[in-house]
C-alpha cells in the first residue's frame, strides 16, 4: 500500500494544522501503515509454513473421522446386537 505524505501533508495544512504538525500526523500514518502491512516476503513465508502443516492437518482430520467411525461402529453394535 503507498501512502502519498507530500499530498497528506498538503491536505492537513490546507484545513489548518501547521508545517510541523501536518508532517508529525503524515509520519505516523506512514510508520503504522509501514508496520501493518505484510510484505511479498511474508507471504511468501506464510505460505511455505502452511505448505509443511497441510499433511499433518490432513492426517489429523483423517484420524479424527475414524475415531469418529469407530464409535459409530461401536454404538450400531450395542443399539443392534
Amino acid at each position: 500500500m503507498t501512502f502519498d505524505t507530500l499530498a497528506a501533508g498538503r491536505t492537513l495544512e490546507d484545513a489548518g494544522l501547521t508545517s510541523k504538525q501536518a508532517e508529525a500526523v503524515t509520519t505516523t500514518i506512514r510508520v503504522a501503515i509501514a508496520e501493518g502491512t505484510g510484505t511479498k516476503q511474508d507471504i511468501f513465508r506464510l505460505e511455505a509454513r502452511l505448505a509443511e502443516l497441510e499433511p499433518r492437518l490432513t492426517w489429523r482430520v483423517l484420524g479424527g473421522v475414524g475415531a469418529l467411525l469407530a464409535v459409530a461402529v461401536a454404538v450400531a453394535r450395542l443399539l443392534f446386537a
